[in-house]
């Protein structure tokens, strides 16, 4: 009999070390490769990251955007979309449409909110709540050498804004400037749009192929990077204090970011193949010379996400401008974060 334990334990110990062994492979494989590409997220490629991109990543959540999708019988539409609501704490008092008339989960996930929902503060100057969420970290930077900040502020965890933006925003930073930021998380229960924080003149967007990744603080509290190498749409223009961007960044569902605001712009940032992350692999528009961008009023609606999802605000401001929340506050679509020191 002792003998057969023995065996059994090695067995299992063959195995583990196998599956180790297996797992390192893998991981040194997709390190290579995010060289060779030149780590264009600028991320840092933790074996915690590795085995959270291995368990969320593009084709598991496959399963996730059927069951998102899958049209529910109009018998039975109502009461589950109900259980739904109540199991994550969402408002039904807000949404604009009678139950019934969401044929899917998603379509009740992205839902619109009544007229007068929200009170948009849309005093000159001020950059306002683009989402109802939970503010995981609020910053400023000022070093050009030194463009990574907190993801979630309380646990240390970081992310690089080039690698999230695909672009530099303190390359063109003037003296008695500086770049702030704000990640926001969208929980289960919140309304899943995103909305314009101030009047905000779009340029140019970029759609960077990712993985779904959880973005709960769980999750990007514990391991850097989330932000990153997740699916996201980063929409680039100018607001009354300079340079400002808005990404958008999916978790579960990571064909379910859309955009509201103008057609044309919707169509040209359709999901891409590839991994940004791994191969730099991405979607560009450009708003044709000459038009003077795409014009959003503060709280216009932007787009928004069919599941899971985080809002990372970057913007330019002068140098005194402050923060009107912190990490950990809620925060609702249209309430001001902060006004502008000219």
């Amino acid at each position: 009999m002792l003998s057969i334990v023995s065996a059994m334990v090695l067995v299992v110990w063959v195995l583990l070390v196998v599956g180790a062994a297996i797992v390192e492979w893998q991981y040194q494989r997709a390190w290579k490769k995010i060289a060779d590409a030149g780590n264009p997220a600028d991320v840092g490629y933790t074996r915690v990251l590795f085995l959270l991109c291995w368990l969320f990543e593009r084709e598991q959540a496959r399963w996730r955007m059927r069951i998102c999708e899958a049209k529910l019988p109009s018998m039975v539409r109502a009461p589950i979309l109900r259980l739904v609501a109540v199991c994550l704490g969402a408002d039904l008092s807000e949404i604009r449409k009678p139950l019934d008339l969401y044929p899917t989960i998603g379509d009740f996930f992205s839902r619109e909110l009544r007229d007068g929902a929200r009170s948009i503060d849309a005093a000159p100057d001020t950059v306002l709540s683009p989402a109802d969420a939970t503010v995981l970290s609020i910053g400023s930077v000022n070093d050009p050498k030194n463009t990574r900040v907190a993801q979630v502020e309380v646990k240390g965890t970081t992310f690089s804004l080039p690698g999230l933006l695909g672009i530099d925003p303190t390359k063109t930073l003037a003296a008695d400037r500086k770049i702030m930021y704000m990640a926001l998380h969208l929980g289960p229960g919140d309304y899943h749009r995103f909305h314009s924080p101030t009047q905000f003149t779009i340029f140019s967007g970029r759609r960077f192929a990712g993985e779904g990744l959880p973005v709960s603080p769980v999750v990007t509290g514990r391991t850097n990077d989330v932000f990153s190498v997740n699916e996201r749409i980063v929409l680039s223009g100018e607001w009354s204090g300079g340079q400002m961007h808005l990404a958008a960044v999916g978790a579960a569902h990571v064909r379910g970011i859309f955009l509201s605001f103008d057609e044309q712009f919707a169509k040209d940032m359709a999901p891409s193949e590839g991994m940004y992350y791994l191969d730099g692999c991405q979607t560009c528009t450009q708003v044709p010379k000459g038009s003077g961008g795409l014009h959003n009023a503060p709280g216009s609606s932007l787009g928004g996400f069919r599941l899971g999802s985080a809002v990372v605000l970057v913007f330019e401001a002068p140098a005194g401008s402050t923060w009107r929340v912190g990490p950990g506050d809620r925060v609702r679509v249209g309430q001001q974060l902060l006004a502008a020191q000219t």
